[in-house]
């Protein structure tokens, strides 16, 4: 079974040159590097093609297999490590307060429920330990036609069910 499939995001891996293979690799390819790209068809063996990201261009490139990983979106989730300005915490009582600025491990949070105020200065594992837990965004929701599942998936609309 192939890795790959028509549509994937793929990342090309940094240094692929140096893996092993027969085939000359120019600087353009080199340029590519790190870069995300979709694939836009997949050989028997699993190798692919896909265009180049930018869109003016229309250069077909060719690549092996072991030179790509599937790309995979990074977590929209945001977690106490990563706490910055503006996002919201969530007290077990459902009030929420902003934060207004993350300094090392102290937090400075607004008012108990007013954003436009300063509420007090806590460490993240007070916070934690006082029952705050962190809002996270909505995630978006995705609409598509059964002509775009076709196109992605290469099958004709007519062949297409969803299932709940």
């Amino acid at each position: 079974m192939n890795k790959f499939k028509i549509g994937d995001k793929i990342k090309v891996k940094e240094n692929f040159w140096e893996i092993e293979n027969s085939v000359h690799i120019n600087d353009e390819m080199k340029k590519l590097a790190g870069k995300t790209l979709e694939v836009e068809s997949v050989y028997d063996d699993g190798d692919v093609n896909t265009k180049q990201d930018d869109s003016k261009d229309q250069t077909d490139w060719a690549w092996y297999k072991d030179w790509l990983e599937l790309y995979t979106e990074p977590s929209k989730e945001i977690t106490w490590d990563i706490l910055k300005w503006k996002d919201v915490l969530v007290h077990n009582d459902g009030i929420e307060q902003m934060v207004l600025r993350v300094e090392n491990d102290l937090v400075d949070v607004s008012g108990y429920g007013d954003f436009d105020i300063h509420g007090t200065t806590l460490h993240r594992k007070e916070l934690q330990k006082n029952g705050f837990t962190i809002k996270q965004p909505t995630p978006e929701k995705l609409e598509l036609t059964l002509d775009q599942i076709a196109e992605k998936y290469g099958v004709d609309v007519t062949n297409i069910k969803i299932k709940k």
